[in-house]
């Protein structure tokens, strides 16, 4: 299945719409140093935007994360965060994190 596209304008109204999260979040996942730690990171990020956005515009906000993360010099947790969950965070990834980290 080819991978989808989003559109320049897409990735524009996102980096407004969802600046403070990206901040948030870009930093936090840049500060961790095992691999561990920057799976929970990546985790406590998307089910965070998740919580408060929804599942719509987890993919513009994911890439927006990962461009970020990469800016700072961590390529290779930029890769993590695109890679995170094939498709995204879905409905059942959402419950399995809430219910480990409770």
């Amino acid at each position: 299945m080819p991978k989808k596209t989003i559109s320049g304008t897409a990735m524009a109204q996102g980096r407004v719409t969802y600046m403070l999260e990206l901040v948030r979040g870009s930093s936090h996942i840049a500060s961790t140093r095992k691999p561990e730690t920057l799976n929970h990171a990546i985790a406590e990020v998307l089910e965070g935007f998740h919580q408060v956005h929804g599942m719509p515009g987890l993919g513009v906000f994911r890439e927006l994360l990962a461009q970020d993360v990469e800016r700072r010099g961590h390529r290779g947790a930029a890769s993590a965060v695109r890679s995170f969950s094939p498709g995204g965070v879905d409905e059942a990834d959402i419950r399995l994190l809430t219910l480990t980290d409770s």
